[in-house]
């Protein structure tokens, strides 16, 4: 996920077995995020804009769950970019 214009990049995952809900597995800024996107292209890895999850990532520690405030926002990301539906 992007962020103003590639100055934040948060990269959620969902660890086999460990949980259910998405876990933050990397976040970077400037650089580091445009890196991210870069790589995330190469690899067919779907990047998408929610400037609005973005603040509310900033708080949460790489490796820990998304907080439950963001479950719903990250299930509509997750049906867009189509993982959902294959999760199912």
């Amino acid at each position: 996920m992007a962020c103003n214009e590639v100055f934040q990049a948060f990269a959620l995952g969902f660890p086999h077995g460990e949980t259910t809900a998405p876990v933050l597995v990397a976040r970077g800024e400037f650089d580091v995020a445009g890196h991210m996107v870069a790589v995330a292209k190469r690899y067919g890895i779907p990047v998408v804009e929610r400037p609005e999850m973005c603040s509310l990532l900033s708080d949460v520690e790489v490796g820990a769950s998304i907080p439950e405030a963001l479950f719903k926002a990250a299930a509509a990301l997750l049906v867009e970019i189509g993982v959902l539906g294959q999760k199912l």
